[in-house]
């Protein structure tokens, strides 16, 4: 070959190798999520209402919060509460999940899907748990009070937990008023939260009756924030609801990779209004939002 055929085959073979040894071109990175704030402030506008938010990784504590420590009316999250110190008494000694109490007419309130179908029969105390945590069940949460000794005793348990906020005042129905400002029946999205954290996965129980309790969350049939999550989540949550648009749930949200998220909304509406239509579609839109934040 000729002395500039050589050179030319040369310079090709040089250029293909560079051209073999150059860097795949990078991935397209992700542009950052945009501040959570400003989207929850979002869903705010939208629903006309105050939200309260706060969401933990159990295992990274990676969080979010936004009014996690106002007050928003408790209603029928207590259930868990009242479950939770049934189940306490019964690891003492103080009472059987078996005892049973007679269902009588006047016990029936609104929204009393279980007990008012058990009128004039018994039902064991571990039969009102679940009536009351997986149904909501109104008569069965007063039977609950009654066996634990008032709504006081769920602010005594409370502060058991570390929680430091929940207050419980009155009984079903009167404790779902949620008139705005007052003080009775609150919580707030934080301290709840951690109430819960401490029953499902701290030492607040004993282990079977902590079993107990995740079971009957599990079978919650009124679960607001699992239509939010993806596929493969299930949660060990509690719902609440009451005038003025008050609409809560709160609980531990299980992932199907091992993630562990405590999530807890309360909302209510801004308006004046206590007939306000519950926010349900909110709470689910939240879980949506919030999940991952706190998974990344």
């Amino acid at each position: 070959m000729r002395r500039r055929s050589l050179l030319i085959g040369a310079g090709a073979l040089a250029a293909l190798a560079a051209c073999s040894e150059a860097p795949a071109p990078a991935e397209p990175v992700a542009p950052p999520m945009p501040p959570v704030e400003d989207r929850i402030g979002a869903l705010e506008r939208t629903y006309g209402a105050y939200v309260g938010v706060y969401a933990e990784n159990l295992d990274t504590q990676t969080s979010v919060a936004h009014r996690a420590d106002d007050p928003f009316a408790m209603c029928s999250t207590f259930k868990a509460y009242a479950a939770g110190r049934v189940l306490q008494k019964a690891a003492a000694g103080e009472l059987n999940l078996t005892d049973a109490v007679t269902i009588e007419q006047s016990d029936i309130l609104p929204n009393s899907p279980i007990t008012e179908t058990r009128v004039g029969r018994n039902m064991t105390i571990e039969e009102l748990c679940v009536a009351a945590v997986e149904r909501s069940d109104n008569a069965a949460a007063n039977w609950l009070l009654r066996i634990i000794g008032g709504p006081s005793r769920i602010t005594d348990f409370a502060r058991t937990l570390g929680d430091d906020r929940t207050r419980l005042d009155r009984w079903e129905p009167e404790l779902n008023a949620a008139v705005p400002g007052d003080p009775r029946d609150t919580s707030t999205p934080r301290a709840i939260g951690s109430g819960f954290r401490s029953m499902l996965t701290g030492e607040a129980l004993a282990e079977p009756e902590r079993r107990t309790l995740d079971r009957w969350m599990r079978g919650n049939q009124t679960s607001s924030m699992r239509p939010g999550l993806g596929p493969g989540w299930t949660t060990a949550d509690k719902t609440g609801s009451g005038d003025y648009g008050s609409t809560n749930d709160v609980g531990i949200a299980y992932g199907p990779d091992g993630q562990r998220l405590l999530l807890s909304f309360m909302t209510r509406t801004r308006s004046d209004d206590p007939d306000a239509e519950a926010m349900r579609p909110l709470i689910g839109e939240l879980a949506t939002l919030i999940v991952p934040y706190v998974t990344v």
